[in-house]
């Protein structure tokens, strides 16, 4: 199994001390923390609407996730980042307002919860082949899934998820190639998504 997901993309051959290895870590853990400082900061602005979407965050967990050296260190990085930020966003919300949501907090805890998988999949949205083509479809189709209403109601947040769709399918895939494999899954992806409602916004 492990040659067979070398195949798709290889780990970082640079060795880094595990002094390195927390420094990252706490980078991401400071880094989700100040984002969800300033996603409720900045809540009921045009901003802050994009910031307290679900577009955003698959977004900066993708691009965390697909930058990290490892599939392991891109599942430790994401739920770090999850966890760091979900957890200054509802303290901030409870020290101003001096109530606990539990639904929305009950929500977005079982997205941290389950984001270990989704950042090691999404690491080998990198590689090449038809997998890591459906590991780079997945993000953007729940984007695409997201934002396509842009057409309809010229949201500003739901045009922001169409921007950012745009953004990884230029920029996850390493080589061409994998831009043709990626359209079909992403299509197919989107109609499912779209048609199922597998994403339910109330929620979030």
């Amino acid at each position: 199994m492990n040659e067979q997901l070398a195949n798709i993309r290889q780990s970082s051959d640079n060795l880094i001390t595990l002094q390195q290895k927390l420094l990252r870590v706490l980078f991401v853990l400071i880094f989700g923390a100040v984002l969800g400082f300033l996603a409720k900061y900045i809540d009921g602005s045009v901003v802050g609407q994009i910031g307290s979407e679900l577009g955003f965050w698959i977004f900066v967990a993708t691009t965390v996730g697909a930058w990290s050296r490892s599939p392991r260190a891109a599942a430790l990085h994401v739920f770090v980042f999850f966890v760091s930020m979900l957890c200054v966003y509802y303290i901030y919300e409870m020290n101003l307002f001096g109530f606990f949501p539990t639904r929305s907090f009950l929500a977005w805890g079982c997205l941290a919860i389950c984001s270990p998988i989704g950042g090691y999949v999404v690491w080998f949205s990198r590689g090449k082949g038809w997998i890591a083509a459906l590991c780079t479809s997945i993000p953007i189709s729940l984007l695409l899934a997201e934002g396509y209403s842009f057409i309809y109601f010229f949201s500003i947040p739901r045009g922001f998820d169409l921007f950012l769709a745009v953004l990884l399918f230029v920029f996850l895939p390493k080589r061409g190639l994998q831009h043709i494999r990626i359209l079909p899954i992403v299509v197919v992806l989107f109609l499912v998504i779209s048609h199922f409602h597998l994403i339910d916004r109330s929620y979030f």
